[in-house]
């Protein structure tokens, strides 16, 4: 292939919970040793969650973007970094690192300069959801060529009805609220719908650095909603599961990657194109006495697992199983 409903995501940034750190992890020194897990927006909510359920340890947990999550582990100031996207080489570059030692499936053949060398984790799936106005009638369905010339530089789309193949689209002026290029999830989008994204044959750029102002970027899912709720001609994108905690105020696109679009849902997640893995990166395998063992292991547990779905995700193991099972099996390995 290319919930627990008491949590709520809106007013959340940060959240502290009691627990027993064992050694490893950022903070102690006091009473209570803590771990410290901060990054992706998407990852926030199930990280709130799995923290309010973990009873053996302290954690503090932030938002922040994926870029400042892996920046995070790699200085030394996370114990988990969490991403929306892979790990890549510019993020060993700003710590002074060869981002040739940052492997393509986001893991790394070498420490860092820091003398880190995370390793990743998937931890569920996410519905990377296009999300429009109630009133809008007209781009309730779009395809990836339509995607690209709406969020791309490449001879943008100014007024709805430049897009081609919309029927009835009003000549009004294109209005993007998205996430900024921190984020996971910024990346993740263009790396769908711009070929060659990241890499020497890169097609075009995000027309958040065309300098038209269209695109309006927020590392606050809750000001992108906002902004589109009250704009009939806005478009954007961010997880499933803030749509999920926010249905009936705006409504979601169906997509297609060339003809058969998909709605997003949890339940289409195996033929819906944007579907993409979360991650949480730690600085090596934690040893078995080590608390992010401990939490770890909670995470991919069926306990854990059965939160993903609660707060908006899809488990693991209704996507890939087997790598379920090899997670698993190298913690308790350790």
């Amino acid at each position: 292939m290319k919930n627990k409903g008491k949590f709520g995501m809106a007013g959340f940034a940060v959240l502290i919970v009691s627990v027993v750190i064992i050694t490893g992890c950022i903070g102690g020194g006091d009473d209570k040793p803590t771990m410290v897990q901060t990054g992706s927006s998407t990852v926030l909510p199930l990280a709130i969650a799995w923290a309010a359920d973990f009873d053996d340890a302290d954690i503090t947990v932030s938002g922040g973007g994926s870029s400042h999550g892996i920046n995070a582990l790699l200085n030394g100031e996370a114990d988990l970094g969490d991403a929306s996207r892979l790990m890549k080489g510019s993020d060993y570059e700003k710590v002074g690192g060869s981002p040739d030692l940052v492997n393509a499936d986001g893991t790394a053949s070498a420490a860092s300069p820091t003398g880190v060398w995370p390793h990743k984790w998937v931890v569920a799936y996410d519905v990377l959801t296009v999300v429009v106005n109630n009133d809008n009638d007209w781009s309730t369905q779009l395809n990836y060529s339509q995607l690209y010339q709406i969020f791309s530089d490449d001879e943008p789309a100014i007024y709805w009805d430049d897009v081609e193949g919309l029927t009835d689209a009003p000549h009004k002026r294109i209005e993007i609220y998205a996430p900024d290029a921190a984020s996971g999830t910024y990346d993740y989008f263009f790396d769908e719908i711009i070929p060659g994204w990241g890499k020497d044959d890169q097609q075009a750029d995000s027309r958040l650095n065309s300098n038209d102002n269209v695109y309006n970027p927020s590392a606050d899912d809750n000001v992108i909603l906002n902004a589109i709720k009250s704009n009939e001609y806005a478009i954007g994108f961010f997880g499933f599961a803030y749509y999920k905690e926010n249905q009936g105020s705006i409504q979601t696109v169906a997509i297609a990657e060339e003809d058969e679009y998909v709605a997003p849902s949890l339940a289409s997640v195996a033929d819906y194109p944007m579907a993409r893995p979360l991650y949480i990166y730690t600085d090596g395998v934690p040893e078995s006495d080590d608390i992010r063992n401990t939490y770890l292991s909670f995470i991919l547990s069926e306990e854990g697992q059965n939160i993903v779905p609660e707060v908006g995700y899809v488990k693991l193991g209704l996507v890939d199983q087997p790598l379920l099972n090899s997670q698993r099996a190298k913690l308790e390995n350790a």
